[in-house]
C-alpha cells in the first residue's frame, strides 16, 4: 500500500464522523491506545523545533523502509502528529519525498486547527522529509 493509499484510507476513517469535533476526539482516542515514547526517546535531538507544545519524532531506516514514531506532551498534538506520520510508515525514502501530505484537508480538519499548531505540524513534515533526504544522500534507495 502506498502512502497516498494509507492517507486516503485514514481520511475515510476520520470522515465517518460527521461532526468535526467528534473527528478530533477520535484523533485523540486513536493515540491514547498507543504507549507514549520511552523517556530515552524524548530527547532534544528528537524534538521538533518550532512547535509550541513539545513534539518528538523518532525516525529510523530499517530494511529499506522509513519508520516514524511521534509523541507530544499534548494528546491532541500527538494525534495530529500521528496523522502526518502514519501514512509514511514503511515507505521508502523516495516515496516519502514524493508524497504530498493532505490528510488535514482530506479529513476536513485543517480549518479546525490553530495556525500555530499548523506551523508545528509543517515543521514535523519538514523534519520527516529531511530524514528521508538524508537516507537518500547516504545511498539508501
Amino acid at each position: 500500500m502506498t502512502p497516498a493509499d494509507r492517507q486516503n484510507r485514514l481520511a475515510q476513517e476520520l470522515l465517518r464522523f460527521e461532526d468535526p469535533q467528534e473527528r478530533l476526539s477520535y484523533v485523540q482516542d486513536r493515540v491514547r491506545r498507543n504507549a507514549p515514547f520511552p523517556p530515552d526517546r524524548r530527547t532534544e535531538e528528537n524534538r521538533i523545533q518550532g512547535c509550541l507544545t513539545k513534539v518528538w519524532l523518532h525516525a529510523q531506516f530499517v530494511d529499506g523502509q522509513c519508520r516514524f514514531e511521534v509523541d507530544s506532551e499534548s494528546t491532541m498534538v500527538r494525534g495530529l502528529a500521528a496523522l502526518i506520520a502514519e501514512p509514511l510508515a514503511g515507505a521508502r525514502p523516495r516515496e516519502v519525498l514524493e508524497f504530498e501530505c493532505q490528510i488535514l484537508e482530506l479529513s476536513q480538519l485543517k480549518n479546525r486547527i490553530t495556525p500555530t499548531r499548523l506551523h508545528g505540524l509543517s515543521q514535523l513534515e519538514r523534519t520527516i522529509r529531511a530524514f528521508a533526504q538524508a537516507c537518500l544522500d547516504h545511498g539508501q534507495p
